[in-house]
Protein backbone atom coordinates (compact mmCIF):
# COMPACT_ATOMS: atom_id res chain seq x y z
CA UNK A 1 0.00 0.00 0.00
CA UNK A 2 1.38 3.28 -1.03
CA UNK A 3 2.30 5.59 2.42
CA UNK A 4 -0.30 8.51 0.49
CA UNK A 5 -2.87 6.20 0.91
CA UNK A 6 -2.10 4.85 4.51
CA UNK A 7 -1.93 8.10 5.66
CA UNK A 8 -4.95 10.37 6.13
CA UNK A 9 -7.09 11.29 8.80
CA UNK A 10 -8.43 8.26 9.70
CA UNK A 11 -5.61 6.54 10.05
CA UNK A 12 -3.54 9.43 11.96
CA UNK A 13 -6.03 9.29 14.39
CA UNK A 14 -6.41 5.53 14.89
CA UNK A 15 -3.01 5.52 15.42
CA UNK A 16 -3.23 7.88 17.99
CA UNK A 17 -5.99 5.89 20.03
CA UNK A 18 -3.63 3.11 19.39
CA UNK A 19 -0.86 4.90 21.10
CA UNK A 20 -2.72 5.85 24.11
CA UNK A 21 -4.33 2.33 24.63
CA UNK A 22 -1.21 0.93 24.83
CA UNK A 23 0.47 3.47 27.27
CA UNK A 24 -2.67 2.65 29.12
CA UNK A 25 -2.03 -1.13 28.75
CA UNK A 26 1.46 -0.68 29.91
CA UNK A 27 0.28 1.77 32.68
CA UNK A 28 -2.38 -1.32 34.02
CA UNK A 29 0.71 -4.30 33.65
CA UNK A 30 2.95 -1.89 35.55
CA UNK A 31 0.34 -1.76 38.12
CA UNK A 32 -2.22 -4.14 38.64
CA UNK A 33 0.28 -7.42 37.50
CA UNK A 34 1.31 -7.98 40.77
CA UNK A 35 -0.59 -9.90 43.70
CA UNK A 36 -3.08 -11.44 40.75
CA UNK A 37 -2.13 -15.05 40.50
CA UNK A 38 -2.45 -17.07 37.34
CA UNK A 39 -5.85 -18.78 38.79
CA UNK A 40 -7.62 -15.12 38.67
CA UNK A 41 -6.49 -14.67 35.31
CA UNK A 42 -7.46 -18.15 33.78
CA UNK A 43 -11.12 -17.84 35.68
CA UNK A 44 -11.29 -14.18 34.15
CA UNK A 45 -10.70 -15.33 30.38
CA UNK A 46 -12.73 -18.58 30.93
CA UNK A 47 -15.56 -16.17 32.29
CA UNK A 48 -15.06 -13.93 29.14
CA UNK A 49 -15.33 -17.21 26.26
CA UNK A 50 -18.22 -18.65 27.94
CA UNK A 51 -19.80 -15.53 28.14
CA UNK A 52 -18.97 -14.96 24.26
CA UNK A 53 -20.10 -18.05 22.88
CA UNK A 54 -23.35 -18.37 24.78
CA UNK A 55 -24.32 -14.54 24.15
CA UNK A 56 -23.53 -14.99 20.37
CA UNK A 57 -25.71 -18.35 20.53
CA UNK A 58 -28.50 -16.73 22.34
CA UNK A 59 -28.85 -13.66 20.08
CA UNK A 60 -28.83 -15.49 16.88
CA UNK A 61 -31.29 -17.83 18.25
CA UNK A 62 -33.55 -15.04 19.23
CA UNK A 63 -33.07 -11.32 19.82
CA UNK A 64 -35.71 -11.16 22.24
CA UNK A 65 -34.37 -14.17 24.57
CA UNK A 66 -30.89 -12.55 24.45
CA UNK A 67 -32.28 -9.01 26.04
CA UNK A 68 -34.37 -10.81 28.66
CA UNK A 69 -30.64 -12.59 29.81
CA UNK A 70 -29.09 -9.52 29.78
CA UNK A 71 -31.72 -7.50 31.50
CA UNK A 72 -31.70 -10.84 34.36
CA UNK A 73 -28.34 -11.71 34.48
CA UNK A 74 -27.94 -7.70 35.44
CA UNK A 75 -30.53 -6.86 37.76
CA UNK A 76 -29.49 -10.28 39.69
CA UNK A 77 -25.75 -8.95 40.05
CA UNK A 78 -26.93 -5.82 40.86
CA UNK A 79 -29.51 -6.51 43.21
CA UNK A 80 -26.94 -9.03 45.38
CA UNK A 81 -24.19 -6.52 45.15
CA UNK A 82 -27.05 -3.95 46.98
CA UNK A 83 -27.34 -6.74 49.35
CA UNK A 84 -24.06 -7.40 49.98
CA UNK A 85 -22.70 -3.46 50.06
CA UNK A 86 -25.79 -1.64 51.47
CA UNK A 87 -23.99 1.59 50.71
CA UNK A 88 -24.67 4.74 52.77
CA UNK A 89 -23.93 7.81 50.59
CA UNK A 90 -20.61 8.82 51.97
CA UNK A 91 -18.33 12.38 50.71
CA UNK A 92 -20.07 14.02 47.61
CA UNK A 93 -22.62 11.99 47.38
CA UNK A 94 -23.78 12.67 50.97
CA UNK A 95 -23.65 16.37 50.21
CA UNK A 96 -26.22 15.61 46.94
CA UNK A 97 -28.52 14.06 48.74
CA UNK A 98 -28.53 16.62 51.12
CA UNK A 99 -29.10 19.29 48.86
CA UNK A 100 -31.42 17.26 47.19
CA UNK A 101 -33.83 17.24 50.12
CA UNK A 102 -32.90 21.22 50.73
CA UNK A 103 -34.45 21.28 46.56
CA UNK A 104 -37.21 19.52 47.63
CA UNK A 105 -38.09 21.56 50.78
CA UNK A 106 -37.61 25.03 49.21
CA UNK A 107 -35.07 25.65 51.04
CA UNK A 108 -31.78 24.57 49.17
CA UNK A 109 -31.38 28.82 48.56
CA UNK A 110 -29.97 29.35 51.95
CA UNK A 111 -26.98 26.88 50.71
CA UNK A 112 -27.02 27.59 47.20
CA UNK A 113 -26.74 31.62 47.66
CA UNK A 114 -23.88 31.08 50.08
CA UNK A 115 -20.69 32.13 48.62
CA UNK A 116 -18.69 29.98 50.77
CA UNK A 117 -21.30 26.95 50.78
CA UNK A 118 -19.94 23.79 48.09
CA UNK A 119 -23.08 24.50 46.03
CA UNK A 120 -21.75 27.65 45.06
CA UNK A 121 -17.75 26.70 44.04
CA UNK A 122 -19.52 23.13 42.65
CA UNK A 123 -22.25 24.58 40.86
CA UNK A 124 -22.11 22.32 38.16
CA UNK A 125 -23.57 19.67 40.47
CA UNK A 126 -26.66 21.47 40.86
CA UNK A 127 -27.81 19.52 37.91
CA UNK A 128 -28.14 16.26 39.20
CA UNK A 129 -29.12 17.60 42.64
CA UNK A 130 -32.36 18.84 41.02
CA UNK A 131 -32.73 14.83 39.52
CA UNK A 132 -32.49 13.42 43.18
CA UNK A 133 -34.40 15.83 44.39
CA UNK A 134 -37.54 14.97 41.83
CA UNK A 135 -36.81 11.41 43.16
CA UNK A 136 -37.35 12.69 46.63
CA UNK A 137 -40.53 15.40 45.78
CA UNK A 138 -42.43 12.31 43.96
CA UNK A 139 -41.29 9.37 46.56
CA UNK A 140 -40.25 10.56 49.53
CA UNK A 141 -36.64 10.46 50.88
CA UNK A 142 -36.10 6.52 50.14
CA UNK A 143 -32.33 5.76 49.08
CA UNK A 144 -33.87 2.45 47.59
CA UNK A 145 -36.22 3.88 45.07
CA UNK A 146 -33.08 6.12 43.81
CA UNK A 147 -30.65 2.98 43.83
CA UNK A 148 -33.63 0.99 41.74
CA UNK A 149 -33.56 3.49 39.20
CA UNK A 150 -29.48 3.86 39.22
CA UNK A 151 -29.79 0.14 38.34
CA UNK A 152 -32.45 0.64 35.87
CA UNK A 153 -29.61 3.38 34.35
CA UNK A 154 -26.96 1.17 34.02
CA UNK A 155 -29.32 -1.88 32.61
CA UNK A 156 -30.50 0.65 29.98
CA UNK A 157 -26.74 1.42 28.68
CA UNK A 158 -25.80 -1.99 28.17
CA UNK A 159 -29.08 -2.42 25.81
CA UNK A 160 -27.90 1.07 24.32
CA UNK A 161 -24.63 -0.04 23.93
CA UNK A 162 -26.13 -3.39 21.51
CA UNK A 163 -27.96 -1.14 19.41
CA UNK A 164 -24.79 1.57 18.93
CA UNK A 165 -22.49 -1.85 18.15
CA UNK A 166 -25.01 -3.12 16.14
CA UNK A 167 -24.98 0.00 14.11
CA UNK A 168 -21.75 0.25 13.14
CA UNK A 169 -20.88 -3.37 13.43
CA UNK A 170 -22.73 -6.65 13.62
CA UNK A 171 -25.45 -8.18 16.61
CA UNK A 172 -22.36 -10.77 17.65
CA UNK A 173 -20.41 -7.84 18.67
CA UNK A 174 -23.20 -5.83 20.21
CA UNK A 175 -23.96 -9.01 22.25
CA UNK A 176 -20.16 -9.72 23.38
CA UNK A 177 -20.01 -5.71 24.15
CA UNK A 178 -23.28 -5.44 26.11
CA UNK A 179 -22.89 -8.31 27.99
CA UNK A 180 -19.44 -7.69 29.10
CA UNK A 181 -19.84 -4.53 30.61
CA UNK A 182 -23.28 -5.39 31.98
CA UNK A 183 -20.26 -8.12 33.99
CA UNK A 184 -18.08 -5.64 34.59
CA UNK A 185 -16.52 -5.63 38.06
CA UNK A 186 -15.77 -2.05 38.95
CA UNK A 187 -19.33 -0.99 37.10
CA UNK A 188 -21.11 -3.81 39.48
CA UNK A 189 -18.91 -2.13 42.62
CA UNK A 190 -20.38 1.31 42.06
CA UNK A 191 -23.67 0.29 41.28
CA UNK A 192 -24.93 0.74 44.49
CA UNK A 193 -23.55 4.26 45.07
CA UNK A 194 -25.84 7.06 44.07
CA UNK A 195 -23.98 9.06 41.56
CA UNK A 196 -24.16 11.03 38.18
CA UNK A 197 -22.51 8.59 36.06
CA UNK A 198 -25.08 6.04 35.74
CA UNK A 199 -27.67 8.51 34.57
CA UNK A 200 -25.25 10.73 31.94
CA UNK A 201 -23.71 8.04 30.59
CA UNK A 202 -26.92 6.32 29.59
CA UNK A 203 -28.06 9.68 28.38
CA UNK A 204 -24.35 9.43 26.14
CA UNK A 205 -24.94 6.35 24.92
CA UNK A 206 -28.28 7.55 24.07
CA UNK A 207 -27.42 10.68 22.64
CA UNK A 208 -24.82 8.86 20.23
CA UNK A 209 -27.19 6.23 18.82
CA UNK A 210 -28.86 9.32 17.75
CA UNK A 211 -25.55 10.76 16.30
CA UNK A 212 -25.01 6.91 14.57
CA UNK A 213 -28.99 7.42 12.98
CA UNK A 214 -27.77 10.87 11.68
CA UNK A 215 -31.25 12.14 10.21
CA UNK A 216 -32.35 15.43 11.01
CA UNK A 217 -34.83 14.51 13.37
CA UNK A 218 -32.34 11.73 15.09
CA UNK A 219 -29.58 15.04 15.93
CA UNK A 220 -32.25 17.05 17.17
CA UNK A 221 -33.08 14.41 19.33
CA UNK A 222 -29.05 13.48 20.18
CA UNK A 223 -28.68 17.61 20.45
CA UNK A 224 -31.54 17.10 23.19
CA UNK A 225 -30.20 14.17 25.15
CA UNK A 226 -26.37 15.54 25.01
CA UNK A 227 -27.70 18.61 26.46
CA UNK A 228 -29.09 16.55 29.61
CA UNK A 229 -25.82 14.93 29.49
CA UNK A 230 -24.31 17.90 30.25
CA UNK A 231 -26.48 19.31 32.72
CA UNK A 232 -26.11 16.16 34.82
CA UNK A 233 -22.03 15.77 34.77
CA UNK A 234 -20.34 18.50 32.38
CA UNK A 235 -18.71 16.14 29.85
CA UNK A 236 -20.56 17.27 26.60
CA UNK A 237 -17.30 19.33 24.70
CA UNK A 238 -15.27 16.05 24.50
CA UNK A 239 -18.72 14.54 23.09
CA UNK A 240 -19.29 17.86 20.95
CA UNK A 241 -15.42 17.91 19.56
CA UNK A 242 -15.43 14.38 18.65
CA UNK A 243 -18.58 14.59 16.61
CA UNK A 244 -17.75 17.98 14.85
CA UNK A 245 -14.12 16.30 13.55
CA UNK A 246 -16.59 13.21 11.89
CA UNK A 247 -18.88 15.08 10.94
CA UNK A 248 -16.83 17.91 9.17
CA UNK A 249 -14.49 15.07 7.78
CA UNK A 250 -17.76 13.31 5.93
CA UNK A 251 -19.23 16.65 4.77
CA UNK A 252 -15.96 17.56 3.19
CA UNK A 253 -15.32 14.14 1.61
CA UNK A 254 -18.95 14.38 0.46
CA UNK A 255 -19.35 17.83 -0.16
CA UNK A 256 -22.68 17.63 1.18
CA UNK A 257 -22.08 21.43 2.97
CA UNK A 258 -25.68 22.10 2.99
CA UNK A 259 -27.18 19.22 3.94
CA UNK A 260 -24.69 18.43 6.78
CA UNK A 261 -24.67 22.06 7.87
CA UNK A 262 -28.05 21.96 8.30
CA UNK A 263 -28.17 19.15 10.62
CA UNK A 264 -25.14 20.15 12.22
CA UNK A 265 -26.52 23.66 13.33
CA UNK A 266 -29.99 21.33 14.59
CA UNK A 267 -27.96 19.64 16.37
CA UNK A 268 -25.97 22.28 18.27
CA UNK A 269 -29.00 24.58 18.48
CA UNK A 270 -31.05 21.43 20.35
CA UNK A 271 -27.99 21.46 22.98
CA UNK A 272 -27.43 24.67 23.37
CA UNK A 273 -31.32 25.27 24.22
CA UNK A 274 -31.72 22.94 26.49
CA UNK A 275 -28.47 23.91 28.36
CA UNK A 276 -29.74 27.13 28.65
CA UNK A 277 -33.36 26.05 29.10
CA UNK A 278 -32.18 24.66 32.63
CA UNK A 279 -30.09 28.08 33.15
CA UNK A 280 -33.15 29.98 33.63
CA UNK A 281 -35.08 27.67 35.35
CA UNK A 282 -33.08 27.20 38.27
CA UNK A 283 -32.52 31.05 38.15
CA UNK A 284 -35.74 31.31 37.94
CA UNK A 285 -36.78 29.08 41.05
CA UNK A 286 -33.78 30.20 43.33
CA UNK A 287 -32.38 27.23 43.32
CA UNK A 288 -28.93 28.92 41.59
CA UNK A 289 -28.42 32.37 41.57
CA UNK A 290 -26.41 32.15 38.59
CA UNK A 291 -26.42 29.59 35.28
CA UNK A 292 -24.49 26.51 36.46
CA UNK A 293 -23.28 25.84 32.75
CA UNK A 294 -20.99 28.27 33.89
CA UNK A 295 -18.74 27.70 36.43
CA UNK A 296 -18.21 30.23 39.53
CA UNK A 297 -14.82 28.47 40.17
CA UNK A 298 -13.85 28.64 36.62
CA UNK A 299 -10.09 26.63 36.76
CA UNK A 300 -9.81 25.04 39.67
CA UNK A 301 -10.09 21.29 37.68
CA UNK A 302 -6.83 22.66 36.14
CA UNK A 303 -5.15 23.98 38.99
CA UNK A 304 -5.70 20.30 40.17
CA UNK A 305 -5.16 18.73 37.52
CA UNK A 306 -1.51 20.62 36.67
CA UNK A 307 -0.05 21.39 40.61
CA UNK A 308 -1.89 18.58 42.67
CA UNK A 309 -3.03 20.59 44.86
CA UNK A 310 -4.95 24.15 45.71
CA UNK A 311 -3.40 27.26 44.98
CA UNK A 312 -1.96 27.65 48.49
CA UNK A 313 -1.36 23.96 49.37
CA UNK A 314 -3.75 24.15 52.09
CA UNK A 315 -5.10 19.97 52.00
CA UNK A 316 -8.70 18.62 51.78
CA UNK A 317 -10.29 18.08 55.26
CA UNK A 318 -13.76 16.67 53.91
CA UNK A 319 -16.18 16.76 51.07
CA UNK A 320 -17.19 20.43 52.30
CA UNK A 321 -14.21 21.58 53.27
CA UNK A 322 -11.60 20.69 50.01
CA UNK A 323 -8.34 22.66 48.54
CA UNK A 324 -10.96 24.77 46.60
CA UNK A 325 -12.87 26.09 49.67
CA UNK A 326 -9.69 26.85 51.53
CA UNK A 327 -8.47 28.87 48.77
CA UNK A 328 -11.33 30.65 48.42
CA UNK A 329 -11.56 31.11 51.78
CA UNK A 330 -8.36 32.65 52.25
CA UNK A 331 -8.91 35.17 49.55
CA UNK A 332 -12.51 35.90 51.64
CA UNK A 333 -14.55 34.31 49.31
CA UNK A 334 -13.88 36.50 46.18
CA UNK A 335 -14.29 34.71 43.23
CA UNK A 336 -12.83 37.00 40.98
CA UNK A 337 -9.41 37.30 42.87
CA UNK A 338 -9.51 33.26 43.15
CA UNK A 339 -9.98 32.98 39.58
CA UNK A 340 -7.36 35.40 38.53
CA UNK A 341 -4.93 33.44 41.26
CA UNK A 342 -5.68 30.13 39.62
CA UNK A 343 -4.96 31.57 35.96
CA UNK A 344 -1.22 32.55 37.83
CA UNK A 345 -1.07 29.25 39.13
CA UNK A 346 -1.53 27.75 36.08
CA UNK A 347 0.94 29.84 34.00
CA UNK A 348 3.21 28.96 36.60
CA UNK A 349 2.54 25.68 36.51
CA UNK A 350 3.90 25.81 32.44
CA UNK A 351 6.72 27.90 32.92
CA UNK A 352 7.66 25.44 35.88
CA UNK A 353 7.54 22.74 33.26
CA UNK A 354 10.67 20.71 34.41
CA UNK A 355 8.57 20.17 37.82
CA UNK A 356 5.34 19.98 36.51
CA UNK A 357 5.58 17.55 32.98
CA UNK A 358 6.66 14.46 35.72
CA UNK A 359 3.90 15.42 37.96
CA UNK A 360 1.65 14.80 34.99
CA UNK A 361 3.43 11.61 34.16
CA UNK A 362 2.77 10.03 37.51
CA UNK A 363 -0.83 11.21 37.47
CA UNK A 364 -1.89 10.13 34.08
CA UNK A 365 -0.11 6.94 34.60
CA UNK A 366 -2.02 6.45 38.11
CA UNK A 367 -5.30 7.15 36.19
CA UNK A 368 -5.02 5.06 33.00
CA UNK A 369 -3.55 1.97 35.34
CA UNK A 370 -4.66 1.89 38.61
CA UNK A 371 -7.46 0.11 40.46
CA UNK A 372 -10.98 1.63 40.15
CA UNK A 373 -12.12 3.31 43.14
CA UNK A 374 -15.43 2.96 43.31
CA UNK A 375 -15.92 0.33 45.69
CA UNK A 376 -13.87 2.82 48.12
CA UNK A 377 -17.71 4.60 48.41
CA UNK A 378 -19.56 1.33 48.01
CA UNK A 379 -18.60 -0.85 50.94
CA UNK A 380 -16.89 0.28 54.47
CA UNK A 381 -13.60 -1.19 55.09
CA UNK A 382 -14.72 -4.15 57.74
CA UNK A 383 -16.27 -5.25 54.44
CA UNK A 384 -13.07 -5.35 51.97
CA UNK A 385 -12.47 -9.19 53.21
CA UNK A 386 -10.53 -11.96 50.72
CA UNK A 387 -13.53 -12.66 48.72
CA UNK A 388 -13.44 -8.69 47.89
CA UNK A 389 -10.27 -8.47 47.21
CA UNK A 390 -10.40 -11.49 44.78
CA UNK A 391 -13.09 -9.35 43.44
CA UNK A 392 -11.04 -6.25 42.70
CA UNK A 393 -8.41 -8.22 41.09
CA UNK A 394 -10.57 -10.33 38.87
CA UNK A 395 -11.73 -6.44 37.72
CA UNK A 396 -8.04 -5.28 36.88
CA UNK A 397 -7.93 -8.69 34.92
CA UNK A 398 -11.12 -7.57 32.84
CA UNK A 399 -9.81 -4.11 32.46
CA UNK A 400 -6.47 -5.27 31.27
CA UNK A 401 -8.32 -7.87 28.59
CA UNK A 402 -10.54 -5.36 27.50
CA UNK A 403 -7.76 -2.89 26.59
CA UNK A 404 -5.65 -5.67 25.02
CA UNK A 405 -8.75 -6.42 22.61
CA UNK A 406 -9.44 -2.63 22.15
CA UNK A 407 -5.71 -2.60 21.07
CA UNK A 408 -6.22 -5.14 18.25
CA UNK A 409 -9.73 -3.72 17.10
CA UNK A 410 -8.07 -0.60 16.46
CA UNK A 411 -5.16 -2.17 14.76
CA UNK A 412 -7.18 -4.05 12.58
CA UNK A 413 -9.13 -1.28 11.27
CA UNK A 414 -5.80 0.25 10.00
CA UNK A 415 -7.14 -2.48 6.87
CA UNK A 416 -10.57 -1.52 6.50
CA UNK A 417 -10.49 0.32 3.29
CA UNK A 418 -13.57 2.81 4.34
CA UNK A 419 -11.76 6.18 4.94
CA UNK A 420 -14.17 7.35 7.79
CA UNK A 421 -12.97 8.41 11.11
CA UNK A 422 -14.03 6.18 14.03
CA UNK A 423 -15.80 8.37 16.01
CA UNK A 424 -15.53 6.04 19.46
CA UNK A 425 -11.83 5.58 18.86
CA UNK A 426 -11.90 9.18 18.97
CA UNK A 427 -13.37 9.22 21.80
CA UNK A 428 -11.35 7.08 23.74
CA UNK A 429 -8.83 9.40 22.81
CA UNK A 430 -10.34 12.59 23.92
CA UNK A 431 -11.59 11.53 27.07
CA UNK A 432 -7.52 11.05 28.13
CA UNK A 433 -5.95 13.55 26.27
CA UNK A 434 -8.45 16.07 28.61
CA UNK A 435 -7.26 14.23 31.45
CA UNK A 436 -4.16 15.09 31.11
CA UNK A 437 -4.45 18.78 32.05
CA UNK A 438 -7.29 18.39 34.83
CA UNK A 439 -7.91 16.32 37.85
CA UNK A 440 -8.06 12.88 37.69
CA UNK A 441 -8.93 9.91 39.92
CA UNK A 442 -9.49 6.44 38.57
CA UNK A 443 -13.27 6.23 38.79
CA UNK A 444 -12.87 8.98 36.13
CA UNK A 445 -12.79 6.57 33.11
CA UNK A 446 -16.04 5.50 33.64
CA UNK A 447 -16.84 6.93 29.77
CA UNK A 448 -14.09 5.58 28.57
CA UNK A 449 -15.15 2.16 29.76
CA UNK A 450 -17.94 2.21 27.55
CA UNK A 451 -15.89 2.75 24.18
CA UNK A 452 -13.57 0.03 25.19
CA UNK A 453 -16.13 -2.79 25.30
CA UNK A 454 -17.44 -1.39 22.30
CA UNK A 455 -14.21 -1.89 20.47
CA UNK A 456 -13.40 -5.31 22.47
CA UNK A 457 -17.12 -6.57 20.82
CA UNK A 458 -15.99 -6.11 17.60
CA UNK A 459 -12.57 -7.38 17.89
CA UNK A 460 -14.01 -10.81 19.46
CA UNK A 461 -17.03 -10.51 17.24
CA UNK A 462 -14.42 -10.87 14.39
CA UNK A 463 -12.24 -13.35 15.74
CA UNK A 464 -14.69 -15.85 16.41
CA UNK A 465 -17.08 -15.45 13.67
CA UNK A 466 -16.89 -19.01 11.07
CA UNK A 467 -17.58 -16.92 7.97
CA UNK A 468 -14.66 -14.40 7.34
CA UNK A 469 -11.22 -14.00 8.91
CA UNK A 470 -10.30 -10.83 7.35
CA UNK A 471 -12.62 -8.69 9.14
CA UNK A 472 -13.54 -6.20 6.66
CA UNK A 473 -17.37 -7.22 6.94
CA UNK A 474 -17.00 -6.53 10.94
CA UNK A 475 -15.74 -2.79 10.53
CA UNK A 476 -18.61 -0.86 8.69
CA UNK A 477 -18.81 2.94 7.88
CA UNK A 478 -20.50 5.17 10.43
CA UNK A 479 -23.52 5.60 9.35
CA UNK A 480 -23.23 9.41 8.82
Amino acid sequence: MPIFKFINPKNFLLFLSSIIIFIMIYSSFSVKVTNINISIIIFVIALNIFTTFLSIKINRYSNKAFFLILILISASIYFLWNIYALTNPVSDYRILLEGADKISKGIFFKESFDKSSYFYFYNYQIGYTVYLAAFIKLLGYKLLYIKIAEALCMIATSITIYKLVEIISNKDAAAIASILYAMYIPNIMGSSVINNQHISTLLLCLSLYFMMKSTTKALLFAGILLGFTQILRPIAAIIIMGFSIVYIHRMLKEKSYYKYFKKYIIFLIAFIIIVKGFDIAVIKSDISPSPISKSNAKYFKFVLGLKGSGVYNIPTENARKTQVYFDLKTLNFDYNRYNEECIETIKNSLVNYKTTVPFLINKMYHFMGYTDNQYNFAITKDKINNYIFTLIKAGNVQYIFLLICALISLILKFRNENKDIDLFSLLVLGFILIHILIETQPRYRYEIYVFIHMLTGEFIAAVTSKYSLSYSNFYKSNSF
